[in-house]
């Protein structure tokens, strides 16, 4: 079985890259509190839609998962308990850095209607020269990185389950009933969320602890576990030895996405204002199945059609963040803050408009593709990848360490 898949590194990676550039647009554009949500400029809704783009990582860490799963026990023996202590360590290790991410150094949460920004400890004691706590809205948001490692923990308990009471019988299709059967499931997000909102408000515990995971905002379990299942059904496509049965990604997917389009055309526009309502899930819909054709597209492009080319450097450049974007990630919110504070020293009047914001985060993004190219060299040392990867040495292979020390194929 194939160690690694380049489609999905430089998929991963472009994800990153871009999301770097809108992370830096979407907070440092000047005018963001003035925006008028009901007639948006075309580029405030392009970048309001690549910040709903979870579900690819959700999608990309299902294969990856997957095929870590099916090598584990296949290849290297793994028992049941051995695997599922591998994967539970690795997220719990995603989820220690999700929350320190998002309450230290994470972006903000804008609140439009009180033109405010719920910023993280570091990013708000830079902006303002105050050291300030977090607050409850940060503890129980579910940014992508909390979904990741609630996915992964997920995922493991479902791939055992599934060997466990199929066993030889397990096909590639019982993943891919199970991920539209939970996207169809997800509706109830829809009546929950504002049960969840009311309980937020009057701090009624038990309904607001029990809800937070399954629909909160952003990226809770219902839907992206979806994203996650779609992803271990093409992860078990990968496994079998006919790669040509990926062929299967291409109807399903554009089904999908016609599904999703068809039915977001016909509903109101509600897409900036973030409701959870008919209009959101059929943008979930839709990103269900051109996810699926993206990660097809990406896997046949650099690993599957015959004779694939060597990579451009461009490629390369782009790849690298898919390896060791998690360390740029993490604190590419403070240093665009910091930047930004240290140029508002020399020029106080400073104001980025939409494009100048996006510029800024081009070029930050660009900066931080060099830095990796020169902490390649090293073995990606001492990043957050890298430490993750030497704790799950403890109790199993990290094919991750031999990734970043460039002897994964």
């Amino acid at each position: 079985m194939k160690k690694n898949y380049r489609g999905l590194d430089v998929l991963r990676g472009l994800g990153i890259f871009v999301l770097l550039i809108m992370h830096t647009g979407f907070y440092h554009f000047a005018g963001l509190y003035d925006l008028d949500l009901n007639n948006p400029p075309l580029i405030v809704t392009l970048i309001g839609f690549l910040l709903m783009f979870a579900g690819i990582f959700a999608m990309i860490s299902g294969v990856s998962h997957t095929l870590q799963y099916q090598r584990k026990r296949r290849q290297l023996g793994y028992d049941p308990k051995k695997l599922w202590r591998y994967n539970t360590r690795t997220a719990v290790y995603l989820l220690l850095v999700a929350y320190v991410y998002f309450i230290v150094t994470g972006p903000g949460i804008v609140d439009m209607a009180n033109r405010t920004m719920n910023e993280s400890i570091l990013v708000h004691l830079i902006n303002t020269g105050q050291f300030a706590g977090t607050n409850l809205t940060r503890v129980l948001y579910v940014d992508s990185l909390v979904m990741l490692g609630i996915n992964v923990f997920l995922m493991g308990g479902i791939y055992l389950l599934m060997e466990k009471y199929f066993k030889k019988k397990i096909k590639a299709e019982h993943y891919l009933i199970l991920a539209i059967g939970f996207m169809l499931l997800s509706l109830v997000r829809i009546p929950l969320y504002p049960i969840y909102y009311d309980a937020f408000e009057a701090r009624n515990w038990p309904v607001l602890l029990g809800l937070n995971f399954f629909v909160s905002k952003n990226n809770p379990i219902f839907p992206y576990l979806s994203f996650g299942l779609m992803g271990m059904w093409i992860g078990m496509l990968l496994g079998q030895k006919d790669t040509k049965k990926l062929k299967i990604i291409l109807p399903v997917g554009s089904v999908l996405f016609g599904i999703g389009i068809l039915a977001y055309i016909l509903l109101p526009d509600t897409m900036l204002e973030r409701g959870i309502d008919p209009s959101w899930f059929a943008i979930m819909i839709a990103q269900l199945g051109l996810f699926a054709l993206m990660v097809y597209g990406s896997l046949w492009y650099f690993d599957l059609r015959p004779n694939p080319k060597k990579p451009s450097k461009a490629i390369i450049f782009i790849e690298r963040f898919g390896i060791a974007g998690l360390t740029v990630f993490f604190i590419e919110s403070v240093v665009s803050a910091l930047i930004a504070r240290i140029l508002r020293v020399f020029v106080p009047s400073l104001s980025f408009d939409i494009f100048g914001a996006l510029s800024y985060g081009l070029i930050l993004a660009i900066l931080w593709g060099f830095l990796l190219i020169a902490w390649e060299k090293t073995g990606y040392r001492y990043g957050i990848e890298y430490w993750i990867a030497k704790g799950l040495r403890k109790v199993g292979k990290s094919e991750k360490q031999e990734k970043l020390s460039g002897k994964s194929i």
